[in-house]
Formats: C-alpha cells, sequence, structure tokens
C-alpha cells in the first residue's frame, strides 16, 4: 500500500503545526512549509519529529515551485494539500495604505492559488487528492476594521466553490475549513494599517481591536481546528464543502448568516465590536 503524504502550509505554528501532528498520528507522511528553514530548530521536538520542513514564501512563484517540487521528488506524490499559510491587517479602509491590503491578498489568497496551481497536475494526473483551504468565519461575519482579512477569507471560500465544480472529473476532493476566534499568534502577527495615534476612526476602531483581543485570549486552541480538518480528510465523500471550526458558538454563525437580514447582520456585528453612530 502506498504511503500516504500530506502538505500543510504555514506548520510552523497555530493551526498549521497542529494539524501537521494530528495527520502525522494519522499516518501521514507530513510535509510543512516554513519561510526560513533556519527556524526549525526553534521549534518543539513534537513538531520536529512529526514535519518535514520544506522552506516556502507562498508570496513568491518561484519558491512555491521549487517548494512543491522538493517535495514531489522526495515523497513522489501528494494525497493531501492544507493551505493554511496567512496574516493579518487591522485598520480602517480609509486609512490603509494599498500596498499593504495588496500584501495581505498576496499572502492569504495569491498564496493559496500558487500553490494549487503547483500541485493540481499531480493530483489531477492520479486522479486521486484531497484540498483543505482554511477560510474563516470572519468570511460570514465582516470584521470591522479587518476588512480586507475578511475580503481575503470570502475569496478563499469562493476559491474552494469554484475548485469543487472544476475538478469534479479528476476525483479530487476539495473543501474549507472556517476558524472562528483561535488561540494562536495571530494577533501578535497583525500588521497595522495606520499609525496607532490620532484618526477619526480611533474610538471605534480600538474598541473594535480590544473585542479582537480579549476574544483572543478567551478562544480555544489551534487543535480544535486540527481536529475538524483531520474529520474532513477522513470523510469517504464530499458532498459538504465548508466546515465551520471552533466553539459552540462559532460553528453556528455561517447558520445564523444564512437568516438574517443584512442590516440585522450589519447591527448585530457594530454591537458586538463597540461601533455607534458618531451622534450616539
Amino acid at each position: 500500500m502506498d504511503k500516504k503524504v500530506a502538505l500543510v502550509t504555514g506548520a510552523s505554528s497555530g493551526i498549521g503545526a497542529a494539524t501537521a501532528v494530528r495527520l502525522k498520528k494519522l499516518g501521514y507522511e507530513v510535509w510543512g512549509t516554513i519561510r526560513n528553514l533556519s527556524r526549525v530548530a526553534q521549534l518543539s521536538a513534537e513538531l520536529q519529529n512529526s514535519v518535514r520542513f520544506v522552506e516556502m514564501d507562498v508570496t513568491s512563484d518561484e519558491s512555491v515551485k521549487q517548494g512543491v517540487a522538493q517535495v514531489l521528488k522526495e515523497a513522489g506524490h501528494l494525497d493531501v494539500l492544507v493551505n493554511n499559510a496567512g496574516f493579518g491587517i487591522f485598520g480602517s479602509i480609509e486609512e490603509t495604505p494599498v500596498e499593504l491590503a495588496k500584501q495581505q491578498m498576496e499572502t492569504n489568497y495569491f498564496g493559496t492559488l500558487r500553490v494549487l496551481q503547483a500541485v493540481l497536475p499531480g493530483m489531477r494526473e492520479r486522479r486521486a487528492g484531497t484540498i483543505i483551504n482554511v477560510s474563516s468565519l470572519a468570511a460570514h461575519f465582516v470584521i470591522p476594521f479587518q476588512v480586507h482579512y475578511s475580503a481575503s477569507k470570502f475569496a478563499i471560500r469562493a476559491l474552494t466553490e469554484g475548485l469543487r465544480q472544476e475538478l469534479h472529473p479528476f476525483g479530487i476532493r476539495v473543501f474549507s475549513v472556517e476558524p472562528g476566534d483561535i488561540k494562536t499568534r495571530f494577533n501578535d502577527a497583525t500588521q497595522f494599517g495606520a499609525a496607532a495615534g490620532e484618526s477619526p476612526y480611533r474610538k471605534w476602531r480600538d474598541a473594535a481591536w480590544r473585542v479582537i483581543d480579549r476574544n483572543m485570549q478567551v478562544a480555544p486552541p489551534p487543535d480544535v481546528v486540527a481536529k475538524t480538518i483531520v474529520k474532513v480528510v477522513r470523510k469517504a465523500t464530499g458532498l459538504r464543502g465548508h466546515y465551520p471550526a471552533g466553539d459552540f458558538v462559532s460553528r453556528q454563525f455561517p447558520w445564523l448568516g444564512r437568516f438574517l437580514p443584512d442590516g440585522l447582520r450589519e447591527w448585530a456585528v457594530r454591537v458586538f465590536y463597540g461601533i455607534q453612530r458618531v451622534d450616539d
């Protein structure tokens, strides 16, 4: 029986690391991407023993091509791809530099696209494979002042749905997993779109950040998402395309979003993040 091989992007921490460890326990030979191989020595012993790391920057065409080529040369094939690499930016739409917004999409969306285009020929030729793209519940309930992140994850959801249609003839299964708040270093790595000083949005921007930061402190660990990803990998059929992941409340958000009118959904988001009218 052929060995089972998985590739997880952004596998050095958070959701990617937890997923890589769980796939290893499931019997996969797991490859993980990291932007700088010198950092591997700083990772936990469990992660180093579970994952074969390959250097890859998903914002670089050449880096992705070389990284995937190395994995295929040494592993022979890929059964599972988990597109997880990404980051967030924070700031008002008006004040966020366009270049920073482009960086957001370059990593979260086009980075996913690059890896897909490098991996798909092999899966298509074998008529087999499972692809999981990590989206977010922020694709359903747009987060104020993290709009570009929400937009990138909405795009991942659309990309996943399109892939399911195009790859159906080749027997390749495609899903998205959509985490809610998860306790990782995501906030620490978030880039801010404007200086922390004066801004016409400052009151509401700061209120929203406090909510985001507080939620991160009490959020469940990355392993809850890893469990969902492994569950999807093990499924025999692919009738359902998108899977929420997180605590009980977070998992209800996609269902609620389908039934709430736009105005009511947006009102609930504003209340949650402390955004009020200027004259309130």
